[in-house]
């Protein structure tokens, strides 16, 4: 806000001095002075302000003194009045100016006749250089305020020259006149001012108006947001509720054309009984007609009639006989199922609730070249099923390896629950797991998880290849045991129902691979826990699809297979930059026994571990990198807290230990693949891997619980 000038800022007007002898000497002394002092007396008047003009030439010299001392005088008051009427005007129009820069959208309130007013109050005051004060004050006429505010202008009469005192009064009246003029324009002038701060406060008071509308606004916005949210849960909640509505009648739909079936048949029966009984009554009319000659007949056929009699209750004992042995033996098979999944329950947990199987994949391609076009592998030795041999030239300190045997010259042993050669088929890989995967259809929980170095072969053993049988991998060999048995027990009264999910893990951030990025692209993914008391944890927001047959699941991990984040390195062609996560869920039922289980069966296969020097990654693939090896370190931290039994067992410090909480905290039955790469300059990446593998193998996490559903 602009702040006008105060009245005490502005020029005072100057006193009138009446005409002295010390004017008249002075207009004497100029009159008589030489043109040099005259000269000189000119240029001090200029620099002070106090001094008369110098005398125009020509001037009137001699008798006529008194009439220049006069004009000299005049001259005098005429240029102060001029400067300070200048000064006025000046200042006047800077207030106007200032006062209608703040007024934003507002006309100014100055009216005509004040702008008028101003300048008349300056140019009454001004004149042009060299005329005569005299003729300003006879030509000047009084000016009175009219009821209208208007100035009205009253003619006087021309005063004679030789009147210097009336001039001087004239004069005297101007200068009063201005000075009225200029109080009334400051008076104008503060008006203005207090208007413009009253504006300025409104203006405060819209904007706090403002800042209230917008936080009540964002204060809707929430609410509305935290609504969506409830509503979308809602709806969520609904479409599974429809999904379970839809499959019942689907089964009901399917009972329905079972029975209408049936009833077909038994028409189709009657009706052809019908047809049987109107030949037989056809018959009997006959019989009737020769009823005298087969008399004789009648009495040998009710003879063969008691003899059948016998002989259909006989039977019928014995079939009574039979279905009682048949029932009993039917319990005695239930019960044997029952106690043949306790030992084999007890089978595995004598083999260790966390079982670690080695396996070395063979050299392939350029490697085999490299190796002097050998496919043998030097520096690894296979001892027997268990135990493998790691060679390598130096001194290598045994005494900080954990658990290892040393042979001397660097050779060090390693001893696992299976040992796989390069020779191993997928198939003998999957006979050795296939008994856990037993157990989750028993209602337990079971985690499979592939570890080692990159390039190492740990996704072709969970994954293999999809267009060769033979190559299939853990997971399609899984699901393929796992719908098989469903058929197998459902001679015993099971039925399962079965749920897929797939994710993966990328740069600690969880991604679903069974929807399109479109889809997910405003979903939040978190890992939270099912219960407090138990370590199963859930995603959220996380697609899970209801599956019927084994060719379902198949066109699943197609759709994540191309999701998947793959990409190329020094170190692999075809390295695999994230976490993978199949999970399928085992509901069972049996109508026979009223026995419930559910199982969870998780398969992991893990991004393979690789040093920045040999990778030589950069930009995108040196943050994955970094990723990939912190959360496979904070893995190692959780088995080294789980080996010493610490009280704290740091699940958080990643999201792959947190989503596999409830496999490595006890309630599961948990087997690790550690992939080893036959190449020797991977010597060293291998001994951290047989390292790690032989501290899980120490582990021991407790005793699995089977999962009953409520």
């Amino acid at each position: 806000m602009s702040k006008l000038p105060s009245s005490r800022h502005l020029p005072q007007p100057s006193r009138l001095r009446p005409p002295g002898s010390a004017m008249k000497r002075l207009g004497s002394d100029s009159a008589i002075t030489s043109p040099e002092k005259r000269s000189r007396h000119s240029g001090d008047a200029d620099d002070t302000g106090i001094m008369s003009r110098p005398q125009h030439p020509g001037g009137t010299r001699g008798g006529r003194g008194s009439l220049s001392r006069s004009v000299s005088m005049a001259n005098l008051n005429s240029g102060v009045t001029r400067n300070r009427g200048m000064a006025k005007r000046n200042m006047a129009n800077s207030r106007i100016g200032a006062s209608t820069l703040n007024l934003t959208g507002r006309p100014s309130n100055i009216t005509a006749a004040s702008a008028n007013l101003v300048r008349q109050g300056a140019g009454a005051v001004s004149r042009r250089p060299g005329a005569n004060i005299t003729n300003r004050v006879n030509n000047t006429q009084d000016t009175d305020t009219g009821p209208g505010g208007d100035a009205v202008t009253k003619a006087k009469k021309k005063r004679a020259p030789w009147d210097l005192k009336g001039r001087l009064q004239d004069m005297e009246e101007l200068v009063k006149c201005s000075t009225v003029e200029r109080e009334n324009l400051l008076a104008k002038f503060n008006d203005y001012d207090s208007r413009i701060q009253s504006l300025e406060e409104e203006k405060q008071n819209l904007n706090q108006n403002l800042q209230q509308s917008h936080s009540t606004t964002q204060a809707n916005q929430e609410q509305i947001d935290a609504l969506t949210a409830k509503l979308n849960e809602e709806v969520r909640q609904r479409s599974n509720e429809r999904q379970e509505l839809e499959r019942n009648i689907e089964e009901l739909q399917s009972k329905k054309s079972s029975l209408e079936r049936r009833i077909k048949m038994l028409e189709a029966d009657l009706s052809s009984r019908e047809d049987e009984l109107a030949g037989l009554k056809a018959t009997v009319s006959n019989l009737t007609s020769v009823s005298s000659g087969l008399e004789a007949q009648l009495s040998s056929t009710k003879l063969l009639l008691n003899d059948r009699n016998k002989r259909v209750a006989d039977l019928e004992a014995e079939t009574s006989t039979q279905a009682s042995t048949i029932t009993i033996l039917e319990k005695k098979l239930l019960e044997g199922e029952t106690f043949r999944r306790k030992l084999h329950n007890q089978v595995l947990e004598l083999k260790g609730n966390i079982r670690v199987f080695c396996r070395v994949r063979p050299l392939i391609g350029e490697e085999i070249k490299n190796n002097g076009d050998s496919s043998d592998i030097h520096h690894i030795n296979f001892l027997d099923e268990r135990t493998l041999e790691l060679c390598k030239g130096g001194d290598v300190n045994s005494s900080t390896m954990s658990g290892l045997k040393g042979r001397g010259n660097g050779h060090l042993e390693f001893t696992y629950d299976k040992v796989f050669t390069p020779c191993a088929t997928q198939t003998e890989v999957f006979e050795e797991i296939s008994q856990l995967v037993q157990s989750a259809l028993d209602g337990y929980n079971v985690c499979v998880f592939a570890y080692g170095q990159t390039g190492s072969g740990k996704t072709f053993t969970m994954e293999g290849c999809p267009d060769s049988e033979e190559l299939e991998g853990v997971i399609t060999r899984t699901v393929r045991h796992v719908f098989t048995s469903m058929k197998e027990l459902k001679d015993k009264g099971w039925t399962y129902t079965v749920e897929a999910s797939f994710l993966e893990i990328y740069n600690e951030t969880i991604r679903d691979l069974l929807v399109s990025s479109k889809e997910a692209k405003n979903l939040t993914y978190d890992i939270k826990l099912v219960d407090n008391k138990k370590n199963d944890t859930y995603v959220t927001n996380l697609k899970i699809v209801p599956v019927l047959d084994e060719t379902q699941v198949h066109q699943l991990l197609r759709m994540a297979q191309q999701q998947r984040a793959v990409a190329a390195t020094n170190m692999n062609e075809h390295s695999s930059r994230s976490h993978s996560v199949f999970r399928l869920k085992l509901v069972g039922e049996n109508c026979r026994t009223s026995e419930s289980c559910e199982g969870t069966l998780n398969l992991v296969d893990l991004a393979g571990s690789e040093r920045l020097k040999e990778s030589g990654s950069e930009g995108a693939r040196l943050t994955e990198t970094q990723n990939i090896n912190r959360s496979l370190s904070n893995l190692g931290n959780v088995i080294m807290a789980l080996a010493q039994k610490q009280g704290h067992i740091p699940y958080r410090n990643s999201k792959l230990t947190h989503l596999l909480q409830n496999s490595l905290g006890g309630n599961s039955k948990t087997l690790m693949f550690v992939n080893v790469s036959p190449v020797d300059l991977c010597y060293s990446e291998t001994l951290n891997s047989l390292r790690f593998a032989t501290k899980v193998n120490q582990c021991h996490i407790g005793t699995a619980i089977k999962q009953v559903k409520k």
